[in-house]
Formats: C-alpha cells, sequence, structure tokens
C-alpha cells in the first residue's frame, strides 16, 4: 500500500507518531488513537499484521500428514498442513475456482484438501489435483499450471510455528537472536508441548494493552502484591533485568528473579512450592529467575523453572483482543515428559490454572481502566516513562517500525 492510498485518518495518526531513539531502539507513548480508533485497527489488520511474523501454534499439534490449523492473519485464511513428507507448509485457504474459504477450524484431510463448494481439490502442497465434470484435459492441464494454492512463508522455531505473509520480509530466527541464550538447558529435558485452549470471549481492549501488561515490570510491585512478591521487580540484591533490544529485534525481554530456587507458580501465584517440579537440566542460575518475552504481534513466553509457558494473542477489534493461555483459557505450556506423565499431572495443572487466574484477576481492572483512559482527551501523548518500564519504551519502537515499514513515509 501506498501512503497516499491511506484515509484522512489513518494518515493523520501516523503523522503524529513520536520518533524513535534510534541507538536505544526505543520510542515514547503512542497516539491514543493506535489503540481506540477501529480505522487505525483495520489498518493493522490489513497492512501490519501480514507483515509480520506470526505465531500460529506448535508442531505437535499437526502430527500426521495431512493434519492441519487453518489460521486467519489479518484478513486472511490459512492452512498450515503436515506434507507427506513429514514437512510442515502454509498457504492460502482460499479456493483458486471461487474464492470459498476451503476450512475455518483445524483438522485432519487425509491426502488432500477439498473445497466444499463443488469438490475441486488441492493436494498437501497446494497443487490443484482435479473437479468434478471438467471435459478436457486440456482443461485440467490448464488449471494444474495455474491453479496451486499460493504458498505463504513459514518459519519453525524451537516448535513454534509462525507465518508471514511478506514474501519479502526478513527471516524470523535472526530477529529473535536475543531470546536463544535463555532456551539452553530446557530442550535438554525431553519437553513435550500442551497447547493452549484457544480463547472464543475477546477480551474489550486493545492487543497492544495487553502486550503492554504482559511486558510492564513496573505494575507487579503495587497491582501484583501478594501474587507477584516472590518474583520481584523491585529488590535490595537485584531486580530485573532488561536485554537490550536493536533495531532488527522482534522480541522485547526482561529477566526477574525467585526469591527461592525452583519455585514457581502455585495456587496463590508466583512462590516457593511450585506445581510443575524443577527442571533438572537447568542451570542453577536458570533455576533462581523468570524470563519474560514478548513477541509482537502474537505470542509472549515465560521462562521458569518448571515449564516454559507460552500465550497466543489474536487482536480481533479495536478494542477486542482473544487470549489463550493459562490464565484466561488453560494449558501453552512446554514440559519435560516426566512432569506430563505423573499421574497427579491435572491437579498440578489446576494448581496453575488457579494460581495464574489470581493474577489475572488483578490484572483485568487495570486494562479496563487502560482501554478507558485512551479515549480521554486528558491522556497524555508524551507521558513520562520510568526506567521499570524499559520493555514499553521497546514495545513502541517495534511498533513504529512496523508501521513505518507498512507504509513508508512519501
Amino acid at each position: 500500500m501506498q501512503y497516499s492510498e491511506l484515509s484522512p485518518t489513518i494518515r493523520k495518526i501516523l503523522e503524529a507518531l513520536p520518533d524513535p531513539v534510534a541507538h536505544e531502539a526505543a520510542a515514547p507513548m503512542l497516539p491514543r488513537e493506535c489503540y481506540t480508533s477501529p480505522e487505525f485497527f483495520e489498518f493493522e489488520r490489513t497492512v501490519v499484521f501480514p507483515r509480520s511474523w506470526v505465531c500460529v501454534g506448535r508442531e505437535e499439534q499437526i502430527p500426521k500428514a495431512g493434519d492441519f490449523l487453518a489460521p486467519k492473519i489479518g484478513i486472511e485464511p490459512l492452512l498450515v498442513v503436515r506434507r507427506g513428507d513429514g514437512t510442515i507448509g502454509a498457504m492460502s485457504a482460499i479456493c483458486r475456482h471461487r474464492g470459498l474459504v476451503i476450512a475455518t477450524e483445524a483438522g485432519s484431510t487425509g491426502r488432500a484438501f477439498r473445497c466444499p463448494l463443488h469438490y475441486w481439490t488441492f493436494d498437501l502442497h497446494g497443487n490443484f489435483m482435479g473437479a468434478p465434470y471438467l471435459e478436457s484435459r486440456e482443461d485440467h492441464e490448464c488449471l494444474r499450471e495455474n491453479s496451486k494454492l499460493p504458498e505463504v512463508r513459514l518459519e519453525n522455531w524451537h516448535g513454534f510455528l509462525f507465518v508471514n505473509l511478506d514474501p519479502d520480509a526478513a527471516p524470523l530466527a535472526p530477529s529473535l537472536a536475543k531470546v536463544e541464550p535463555f532456551w539452553a538447558n530446557y530442550e535438554d529435558a525431553d519437553l513435550v508441548a500442551v497447547p493452549p485452549t484457544p480463547g472464543d470471549t475477546p477480551l474489550p481492549w486493545n492487543w497492544k494493552v495487553h502486550a503492554e501488561n504482559f511486558t510492564d515490570a513496573y505494575h507487579p510491585e503495587f497491582v501484583h502484591r501478594g501474587t507477584h512478591d516472590f518474583a520481584p521487580s523491585v529488590h535490595d540484591e537485584g531486580g530485573v533485568v532488561f536485554t537490550p533490544m536493536s533495531g532488527t529485534d522482534n522480541a522485547i525481554v526482561r529477566t526477574v528473579p525467585l526469591m527461592q530456587a525452583d519455585g514457581g507458580m502455585t495456587d496463590a501465584g508466583w512462590g516457593p512450592e511450585a506445581a510443575f517440579p524443577a527442571i533438572e537440566t537447568l542451570s542453577p542460575e536458570q533455576r533462581k529467575r523468570l524470563t519474560f518475552v514478548l513477541i509482537p504481534p502474537s505470542m509472549t513466553i515465560i521462562f521458569a523453572p518448571g515449564a516454559v509457558a507460552y500465550q497466543l494473542i489474536t487482536p480481533v477489534g479495536a478494542e477486542a483482543t482473544l487470549a489463550s493461555n493459562d490464565r484466561v483459557t488453560a494449558g501453552g505450556w512446554l514440559l519435560p515428559r516426566s512432569t506430563r506423565e505423573r499421574n497427579d499431572f491435572a491437579d498440578r495443572a489446576a494448581t496453575v490454572r488457579e494460581g495464574a487466574k489470581k493474577i489475572w484477576l488483578q490484572d483485568i481492572p487495570v486494562n479496563l481502566g487502560i482501554q478507558a483512559g485512551k479515549k480521554s482527551r486528558f491522556t497524555p501523548d508524551d507521558a513520562h516513562y520510568v526506567p521499570l518500564e524499559t520493555t514499553l519504551i521497546q514495545f513502541n519502537a517495534w511498533l513504529l517500525r512496523a508501521y513505518r515499514a507498512a507504509v513508508p513515509s512519501p
């Protein structure tokens, strides 16, 4: 999309964006309309998200040939499928005949996808296979050459499946290099996935409010008293550590200490008697910290001594966000197989959900209040951030980069 094609409303918002601090990959607060304008959300959904690397699930969710996910990136329905040779690919879910969406829910299709309208079929690589009542061999050959489902870029990062509709986008893995050290020793523990239950009830706030709440190291000291004290951002012996961010990073990372080794989620929040046992392959340092990773616009990760917890975020409106995680729905963990196979795993998982829910219930009024405040004429556009909000200015920098890359200024 060219800048001249944008509506006056979107151009006005983009022109009001602050300037980033290049050497710090940081930026001040964005205009409040970025959080409230339905028109700006449509700009994000149709122009920004398709150019971003979006996590759509885990490879374990499609273990057999023909198993597939049916995500939607922005307004584009996709198919992410395990092929006969074991590889995973992504392609458009739009039939090349009349444009019907071939599938809207995950499932298993065997050897081919069949459009429900006229039974046109496509193999697991998107190649046209056949259609009823084709009268000539020439028609069939022409369709085989010209009716392949368009391929979409996919990267498998530690088992997480990311897609990007931009054929010219920079590769994902290098942009997440800063996260690699935190994976050390986890994958030696024979991790298995417990995917999150998909969220189906939109949360009434903008997706950026949701992401900011996750990455903010300032608010746990006040909002989460009693549930987050065991993992403080401020402590006499050292608190939160922020990972520097470059202009090409797709991850925002902070680490906080645990007051005692091998702690984790309890039924009361973060505490010493973790429901999930500590992973034995981790280093002593890893067993005394939590690492929070935001990969906008679609996911978050928490590295804890007993598990890797992850969340999938799906923006569906200017004030509507779907979240799938152990706080809002259920699941969203990578765990040692030994933990997953314990006889009491269901009870332990329920304990984690109970503690996570207590934290979540503290976050809800804050998110609602921030979303309401974004509509006020008195909300400052030049708010002063404190050092504990370093990840927020890093997230703002990511947003500015995404907006400006999507539509370069004239």
